[in-house]
């Protein structure tokens, strides 16, 4: 059986053309043009943090995805700086009920930075440290039950009013809710998958986070990057930039994310992205409809904040 599919991002309007939504879209679209693409603009995120004060941009991907679980047999969150590249074939047709991809490279490095794990707390573990290439990115996530959108959000909550532990922010209450035993979990690009989905292709030195795309090569019509440990090649699905500060500077010093990618890649990395119809300008089309109904869901499906 087919699957409805909904893929969701939001954007303050004043970093859409920053980071190429555009192109976003149109990288969805050439690859799964059944899939819808919705985006949440700075109105519709305003709107939500008007409703729910606390929720300022750390906490936006569960209130972004939440409404949509009742219309779609799986929903994915991912962020705006990201292009797919290939199909999302391991995502797609994953049975598991949670889906995510690496946040720490093969290296255990989170880029040319020291990888990045955590206790996993009470009440979702045992309070033992997540292993590293376990932890996983929240800029892209999927789930197909309705539920763990309720339980990332109720644990965002939780994180925002200190209420269970005093840090963290959406990277860090995803990964409790991910493993804990109330899901089945999976991984869907980890070391000797052969395939990478985001921050598993993203390594370096000092700062520079994305040496490693300057080895990106084109083989059979997709990408591909040696993976640096075992140095078997990983088709490239994802290329997420992430990098907070570090990102955003290098973003508008260079005109945009996908003039300052071009810098990075190789010529023929360039011409697979240009015929792979990414620059094309496309529009974007927000299902108005559908977010009237996402305001509704929003409000029956939120946890109580008399405090």
């Amino acid at each position: 059986m087919n699957k409805k599919i909904a893929i969701s991002t939001w954007c303050t309007d004043d970093y859409v053309d920053l980071i190429g939504l555009d192109k976003l879209h149109n990288s969805i679209k050439y690859f799964h043009p059944e899939i819808d693409h919705i985006v949440y603009d700075t109105k519709m995120t305003r709107d939500i943090e008007r409703e729910h004060p606390w929720m300022k941009n750390i906490w936006m991907m569960s209130p972004t995805c939440l409404p949509h679980a009742d219309d779609y047999d799986m929903v994915i969150h991912l962020d705006g700086d990201a292009v797919v590249t290939g199909p999302l074939d391991e995502m797609i047709n994953s049975t598991a009920d949670v889906i995510g991809v690496r946040n720490n490279n093969s290296f255990g490095k989170a880029g040319a930075h020291n990888g990045i794990t955590i206790p996993h707390v009470q009440p979702y573990g045992d309070d033992s440290m997540i292993p590293m290439q376990g932890f996983i990115n929240a800029g892209m996530i999927a789930a197909q039950r309705k539920e763990f959108w309720i339980d990332w959000q109720e644990s965002n909550y939780d994180a925002a009013h200190n209420k269970r532990y005093a840090f963290g922010d959406e990277n860090d209450t995803l990964n409790h809710i991910f493993h804990w035993n109330k899901y089945d979990s999976e991984v869907i690009d980890p070391m000797g998958s052969g395939v990478s989905y985001g921050l598993s292709n993203v390594w370096g030195t000092g700062n520079n986070h994305w040496e490693s795309w300057s080895s990106i090569y084109v083989k059979d019509d997709r990408l591909y990057l040696d993976d640096p440990v075992s140095k078997e090649p990983m088709c490239v699905k994802v290329m997420h930039q992430a990098g907070g500060s570090i990102a955003a500077e290098l973003n508008r010093s260079s005109g945009g994310f996908r003039n300052w990618m071009k810098t990075v890649v190789s010529d023929e990395v360039k011409d697979y992205l240009k015929n792979q119809k990414m620059d094309t300008g496309g529009k974007i089309e927000i299902p108005q409809e559908l977010l009237e109904n996402a305001k509704d869901a929003e409000k029956e499906d939120q946890p109580s904040e008399s405090d």
